[in-house]
């Protein structure tokens, strides 16, 4: 065999296999056991202090905590340990070399609330493929209060970018009601961070794969177009392999979707079909299945009920056919009253110390008792007569 042949089919078989993980190339900055150097730059005002288990930033007024870094240094992914107790909408900025010293670029960063120390990730290049900066730092709003434990830049040399890419190539979406219409298809990014947000939002903002399979599909067309040229004699064996060579595309790549939809039922296997009542789950609709058939014996003395959850769909139509004859309705019943309450999912409705629904300080019901609670924000209720 030739050596021209071996080496294709080598390629073949690097796609075909999932590579592990890379290594990444980190500039980390630690403040646990009161670590602050003192080189770093403030505006605003802020207010510090160093603890064992990271730096507190008071801001007093809108804040900007960052700090100068060497511009060969190429930022694709900026990641942060911090801690928090409300939500704080920030900012990461960076300073472009040679750009004017106040024009800063941001992009928002959300800290979540956390139960100790949580992460948040910037996966940089979905503004651009790498970051080149001599300035990177945080931006903070008025009256917000954050614990920063650890501020790592993260970027992978293009060996370990490769490994990415293969391994994103064989991430798969998960099945989701869109699925029925239309599938994304495989996506290809190139650093950990990116992939584990893949498919994340209902656009994936990542490069398809497609556009890979067209440029070996558009570069054989001109390698034959070139060969038949130089020499006619050649043309049938010319087309010969470039239909052979469309034909391995199109089975591997019939191949990888298959993988995905035998990937749809074995993720549900694993999560419903073979788990016990009480701890299966079907995809979006996590346990309302169990929910909507546990609840239905308990509402069938009562020709409507209140019925909320998060969103409406898909769960209002799914509890209607499960409790059919008695139907759900709205929770704000002028004309008729309405006893019993069917809540799914809704850890904002609390039973207050009178007995009565709450939310947010609003009172939802009279006075009643719960029939049955299948987890918090999840229950029957019904108000007593």
């Amino acid at each position: 065999m030739q050596k021209s042949h071996l080496f294709r089919i080598g390629m073949l078989l690097l796609l075909l296999v999932p590579c592990g993980a890379a290594a990444e190339t980190t500039i980390e900055w630690d403040f646990s056991n009161k670590q602050f150097q003192r080189d770093w730059q403030v505006s605003g005002n802020p207010s510090f202090e160093a603890t064992q288990e990271g730096l507190i930033i008071f801001a007093n007024d809108k804040t900007l905590f960052g700090r100068s870094i060497d511009p060969q240094n190429r930022i694709e992914v900026i990641s942060l340990d911090y801690k928090t107790e409300e939500a704080i909408e920030g900012w990461i900025y960076w300073h472009v070399p040679g750009s004017e010293e106040e024009d800063l670029m941001r992009v928002p960063l959300l800290f979540s609330p956390t139960e100790g120390v949580g992460n948040v990730s910037v996966n940089m290049t979905e503004y651009k493929k790498r970051i080149h900066a001599d300035f990177v730092g945080i931006g903070m709003p008025t009256g917000s209060a954050l614990l920063i434990q650890n501020i790592t830049l993260m970027s992978w040399n293009p060996g370990e970018k490769l490994i990415e890419a293969l391994n994103s190539f064989w991430t798969f979406d998960q099945r989701k009601p869109s699925s029925v219409n239309f599938l994304w298809g495989p996506h290809i990014v190139f650093n950990p961070r990116a992939r584990e947000l893949l498919f994340t939002v209902t656009a994936p903002t990542e490069e398809s794969a497609n556009r890979y399979f067209y440029l070996v599909m558009i570069l054989g067309i001109v390698w034959g177009f070139i060969k038949i040229r130089k020499r006619p004699a050649s043309k049938k064996k010319v087309l010969t392999t470039l239909f052979m060579m469309m034909a391995v595309l199109w089975v591997f790549y019939d191949f990888r979707m298959g993988s995905e939809f035998f990937g749809y039922m074995q993720r549900d296997y694993r999560t419903y079909w073979s788990r016990p009542i009480g701890e299966r789950t079907f995809r979006e609709r996590s346990y309302f299945n169990d929910f909507a058939a546990g609840i239905t014996p308990l509402v069938q003395d009562s020709e409507k009920y209140i019925f909320t959850a998060p969103h409406r769909w898909p769960f209002l139509g799914l509890v209607r056919y499960y409790t059919y004859p008695s139907v759900p309705t709205h929770p704000f019943q002028e004309e008729e009253r309405v006893d019993t309450w069917v809540v799914y999912k809704r850890p904002d409705i609390q039973i207050n110390n009178r007995g009565e629904l709450e939310n947010e300080g609003i009172i939802l019901s009279t006075p009643g008792k719960i029939l049955h609670e299948f987890e918090e924000g999840s229950f029957i209720f019904r108000e007593q007569s």
